[in-house]
């Protein structure tokens, strides 16, 4: 089958052409450069089919399998067994590469995590290195990558326990997806520059004023990084080389102390405190709140 004749199918189509629905999925919770969607599969049988964006699969669990990938005018399995998942195996399907996968032994179900990367996102990242242009992946039928399955795992768990709160996350973890994946798998080897300076004082006042005023809302990394004019990449190296931290490290931070503050000096509810200090839920309040207070909440206000 030719280029053209592929069928385009974009993420959020993508369940309707697999065995089973996805367990859980991104695409309702607000994030943008990066959808993720987990899969348990009984079988595999895809036809010929390209997506318009990049599509990192990670196998997860521990069941072994075969799946025969078609792409490029070749045909190869690829088996996954005990160690492959130990190592950390994932597989890179470049953005509007025509492929094909069918799974080839049977199995109770088939785990993975899939990632769907926008180019274009890839590209604004790519703008910071030392050579931007041709930004193009390379397919990766089977490759060992530890870092990119412990961003398949840390991303999931805090879809899982966050929902429309893990967007920020989703920015910070996208922005160094995006820039392993082009130092590492693109047809040309991007370097990234050393950023020796941080911010200013006046925009690290800028931003510490803005994540302030919008502390309890659904705040995005993209959205700060445009209070400077800067993009996601620059600004996340240049607010950690101020700060020493992340910026959802530091943003976690200054919702836990609003709600310290809170705790103390109101008699609302725990729920209605989360809430407004920018929480998903109580759960992911408590979660935090604990984890940078050795306490819970409840425990914190009696004090």
């Amino acid at each position: 089958m030719s280029e053209k004749q592929a069928l385009v199918i974009d993420c959020v189509d993508l369940p309707k052409r697999m065995s089973d629905p996805p367990i859980l999925t991104s695409f309702q919770a607000g994030w943008r450069d990066i959808q993720l969607a987990h899969y348990r599969n009984s079988w595999l049988n895809l036809p010929e089919i390209s997506s318009p964006r990049h599509i990192v699969i990670i196998p997860i669990g521990h069941r072994t399998y075969d799946v025969e990938l078609g792409a490029e005018g070749r045909s190869e399995t690829v088996s996954y067994r005990e160690p492959d998942f130990s190592v950390g195996c994932i597989q890179i399907i470049p953005a509007n590469l025509p492929h094909s996968l069918r799974s080839i032994s049977l199995v109770q179900t088939m785990e993975c995590i899939h990632f769907y990367l926008e180019p274009t996102f890839l590209a604004q990242v790519a703008y910071e290195s030392v050579n931007p242009d041709r930004v193009e992946l390379l397919l990766a039928p089977k490759e060992a990558d530890l870092l990119i399955h412990q961003i398949g795992l840390a991303l999931n768990a805090s879809l899982e326990e966050d929902g429309v709160g893990s967007r920020f996350y989703a920015d910070t973890m996208a922005t160094a997806l995006a820039a392993h994946l082009l130092r590492h798998y693109a047809t040309r080897n991007h370097q990234f520059r050393d950023y020796e300076d941080g911010l200013s004082q006046q925009q690290l006042k800028q931003v510490v004023e803005y994540i302030q005023t919008h502390l309890g809302e659904n705040l995005s990394l993209t959205d700060i990084a445009n209070q400077l004019g800067m993009s996601q990449y620059y600004f996340c190296h240049l607010f950690k080389r101020s700060t020493g931290v992340s910026p959802h490290q530091y943003l976690i931070h200054q919702r836990v102390e609003q709600a310290k503050r809170l705790l103390k000096q109101t008699e609302r509810t725990v729920t209605a405190i989360a809430l407004d200090c920018g929480f998903a839920n109580q759960s992911h309040f408590a979660k935090y709140f604990r984890q940078y207070t050795g306490m819970n909440p409840n425990q914190f206000r009696k004090l």
